[in-house]
């Protein structure tokens, strides 16, 4: 999956346009190199940025995480065709 895939499918499953998902992007790129940065952590940065309630940003960090994490389970899958 490239940065394009990744934007597109947070667009779909959040409702967020292409710069806000390239944000979103840029924020867990920047807490994931940077180390111990907690979801709430996160989700705190993903809602200033976008200016969302924390909700919508904990909806969207979960999301972003589940595409990461399908994506990463897909590669590593033995059986998958």
């Amino acid at each position: 999956m490239n940065a394009e895939d990744f934007f597109k499918r947070l667009s779909d499953e959040t409702g967020l346009n292409q710069s806000q998902s390239q944000g979103v992007n840029e924020i867990l790129e920047s807490t994931f190199l940077a180390g111990n940065k907690n979801k709430d952590t996160i989700t705190q940065m993903i809602s200033e940025k976008l200016g969302v309630d924390e909700a919508k940003a904990d909806m969207i960090y979960n999301a972003a995480i589940g595409i990461i994490t399908s994506r990463i389970i897909d590669k590593i899958n033995p059986f998958k065709k």
